[in-house]
């Protein structure tokens, strides 16, 4: 096999991190290519309707935005909060299309696993000599085709909306659950829209005590107001009291707003919402003849016996954690509680911030991993720990360049 350039990097993911990636690498003369497993943006479009908190600003890296401005795009107003389809549309979309960028982004090529050329696992344990074994990718196109590719540095941008964690205690499926999550929705929601047949006149589970269950019991109480009969079970581990508390100062007028409407309706008395607090899920059926399920929760303190919720349709909203089997070959110490890289994980918990917004950047050396030139950036990088923000991943992006160009002896285009 010809060996790959030393400026080679291959980006995994082609949301906003994968492309901020590519287009700081090209500014420093790496021969980078973006493998994506769906569209451009695609996790951001899963929630599409649902407006960010940041706004435009914030949401786009810098290298991205002089090369959108040096081709004559024109910014949003940079104070107006974007929703995710409009991030993508009139962001990152544009940014994969432009010259330059377009030929190096392959959509709906799926890196399922990465090692080393001639490597395994175990050899060279966290030396720098790993670095001269070019790492070796296993692509998978849409039509199932599978091919090698091969680069000196990799970047796993591929976050982690495609895989939600499971509805049941202690974090792992319910009773019944691995059979019926597929009927089952993980993700926020269209309540009102392209999922509105789905919920309207009828009584849903929401599974969740985050940011994605307030957005989706909301958008189901409005839905309930245009739709009679829709009605809403709110199902949460922890107590009403623990859930939303208000953060002094927030930045983020528009996280601080959901903040407060979640406590409100989770102390609400509207029939059609039934908050359920302090609860964990034990098991699923479903009843074919009725297409109802039958949910039961038991008491987190075991005080009481079990509850049983019959609904007509089921939103688990219990987080996201990282797809780790990509990497399960090269030499990544992650951390046993948020299953993010371990020297990140243990620098965010040092830092005691716990708002997104007060995180404290950290370079590239504390992203870095045992094995040599390969880099988790953006929102899997954090693992479970839900306080990552886009600006963060963009910093993370520059930090990681620089040092890879430093690594691997690239220079920038004069």
């Amino acid at each position: 096999m010809t060996l790959p350039a030393r400026n080679s990097l291959a980006v995994i993911g082609a949301g906003p991190i994968g492309l901020e990636a590519a287009s700081a690498a090209l500014d420093r003369g790496f021969d980078v290519h973006v493998f994506e497993r769906g569209e451009v943006g695609d996790h951001v479009l899963a929630w599409g309707h649902v407006p960010l908190f940041t706004p435009w600003r914030m949401n786009l890296g810098p290298s991205g935005r002089v090369r959108l401005e040096a081709q004559g795009w024109t910014a949003p107003d940079p104070a107006s909060m974007p929703t995710g389809s409009e991030l993508v549309t009139r962001g990152l979309a544009p940014l994969a299309g432009l010259p330059g960028m377009r030929e190096r982004i392959h959509t709906h090529t799926q890196i399922v696993h990465v090692s080393r050329r001639g490597c395994l696992k175990g050899d060279s344990i966290g030396a720098d000599q790993r670095r001269e074994f070019p790492f070796r990718l296993l692509a998978r196109d849409a039509g199932g085709r599978e091919s090698f590719l091969h680069a000196y540095s990799v970047i796993d941008a591929s976050g982690v909306y495609g895989q939600p964690n499971w509805a049941g205690d202690g974090g792992i499926p319910a009773r019944g659950e691995l059979y019926l999550a597929p009927q089952m929705s993980y993700h926020v929601d269209d309540v009102r829209g392209l999922r509105r047949a789905r919920h309207a006149g009828k009584r849903t589970l929401v599974i969740g005590g985050g940011a994605s269950a307030a957005t989706v019991v909301s958008d189901l109480l409005e839905l309930a107001n245009e739709a009679p009969g829709t009605s809403i079970a709110w199902a949460t581990r922890r107590p009403a009291s623990e859930l939303y508390a208000p953060i002094r100062n927030d930045s983020l007028p528009a996280r601080a707003r959901l903040y407060e409407k979640a406590r409100t309706l989770l102390g609400s008395a509207d029939p059609r919402l039934i908050p359920i607090t302090g609860v964990v899920v034990e098991g699923f059926e479903f009843n074919s003849a009725t297409h109802r399920y039958r949910v039961t929760l038991r008491r987190v303190d075991d005080a009481a016996a079990p509850r049983i919720e019959e609904v007509d349709a089921v939103i688990v909203n219990t987080g996201f954690g990282p797809d780790d089997s990509i990497y399960r070959e090269l030499q990544v110490h992650e951390c046993y509680a948020s299953r993010g890289p371990m020297k990140l994980a243990a620098a965010l918990l040092d830092s005691g911030a716990a708002d997104c917004v007060t995180v404290p950047a950290f370079g590239a050396d504390v992203l870095a991993n045992p094995e040599p030139d390969f880099f988790i950036l953006g929102n899997k990088s954090y693992g479970r720990n839900p306080h990552f923000l886009l600006e963060t991943g963009y910093r993370q992006v520059s930090d990681v360049i620089e040092k890879l160009a430093r690594d691997q002896q690239v220079h920038a285009p004069a």
